[in-house]
């Protein structure tokens, strides 16, 4: 089974990508994760060293080594800035859930996390730009949007599983139609 989580970075997908795991007995294929372990190197060194465009590369070669392997993948948020890794997710004969909350909510999270070199070098203006960028990105490839406010990590997970036994087979069918709950 393999079911990948997209969304803007502190929309949950690790945390959510977790339970999914454990609770449909399949390996989490975290990319940012993977990134680290491969390159073994921070994100923000990587951001350092190699810039934006040199990490989204990297990352672009970690997806498709994880599309190739059993399990829930949890996307970094930034994942949909090449074109090419849309056009590879959208293409994909499987659940691709848009893990969707308000950007308020959402950057309560990321100010706990220092340890995302984009929110430690943007302002919340420009935040707020790259929020309103990515948002019809990521629901143009989704087969799913699942609003995540005034949720637990645990019902978000429990909706998606009940997504994905409820359309089997016909996931492909539905993307972009922007399924909501």
């Amino acid at each position: 089974m393999k079911v990948i989580l997209i969304g803007f970075m502190g929309a949950g997908k690790t945390t959510v990508g977790q339970l999914l795991a454990t609770k449909l007995a399949q390996p989490l294929l975290d990319t940012d994760q993977l990134i680290i372990d491969q390159t073994q190197q921070t994100r923000g060194d990587i951001f350092a060293t190699v810039g934006e465009i040199g990490f989204r590369e990297i990352e672009r070669q970690i997806l498709i080594a994880a599309i190739n392997k059993p399990g829930i993948i949890a996307t970094g948020g930034g994942i949909i800035e090449l074109s090419a890794n849309r056009q590879l997710l959208a293409g994909m004969p499987v659940p691709v859930i848009y893990l969707s909350g308000s950007f308020g909510q959402t950057m309560e999270r990321l100010v706990k996390d220092d340890s995302r070199p984009i929110v430690r070098n943007k302002s919340l203006l420009e935040l707020a730009q790259l929020w309103e960028e990515r948002l019809p990105k990521y629901a143009a490839i989704a087969t799913k949007t699942i609003y995540t406010d005034n949720k637990c990590a645990e019902q978000v997970a429990n909706e998606i599983i009940a997504y994905v036994k409820d359309i089997g087979d016909e996931t492909v069918k539905n993307r972009g139609s922007r399924s909501n709950s």
